[in-house]
């Protein structure tokens, strides 16, 4: 299995749907979930609901820290139905692929809400941010960036 095809599964298999990882309570009071899969270990932690922040990472068989992201999120003041850009954010997750494989599609709508997300770089270096808009009002914004590391002993 490839990296970035095991990095797609395991998104997939985590926040976005709440699928088949473990909810897990990590140091400080962070949140996430863990996948395992083919020789790679994924690890999401989050801390925060509104704003909130976290680091999702990719460790190897041999237990070498080979990808990372970090991100940064919330919704604004001006949002009057927060559920809904979440329910929205996740549904945009679930549509994750090799041509977006960091956060959602490059475009989504739900429910009157405009989910768009701009991202640079490859898989080894990057950065990007998505927004949830509704009516040209952005409601919700995201920065993330990341890439593969190269551990040295």
């Amino acid at each position: 299995m490839e990296l970035i095809e095991f990095i797609i599964e395991a998104k997939l298999a985590g926040y976005a749907t709440g699928g088949e990882t473990t909810d897990l309570t990590f140091e400080n009071g962070f949140k996430g979930f863990e996948f395992k899969k083919a020789g790679f270990h994924y690890i999401d932690k989050y801390f925060g609901f509104n704003p909130f922040a976290g680091s999702e990472s990719v460790y190897d068989s041999s237990g070498s820290l080979i990808w990372v992201m970090n991100y940064y999120g919330e919704v604004y003041e001006v949002c009057d139905e927060p559920k809904l850009v979440y329910e929205t954010l996740k549904l945009a997750m679930r549509q994750i692929s090799l041509l977006y494989p960091y956060r959602g599609p490059k475009s989504f709508e739900h429910e009157g809400l405009h989910y768009r997300n701009r991202q640079f770089g490859t898989p080894y270096t990057f950065n990007g941010r998505e927004i949830i808009s509704r009516d040209g009002l952005d409601v919700y914004s995201l920065s993330y960036h990341g890439g593969s590391l190269v551990q040295y002993t």
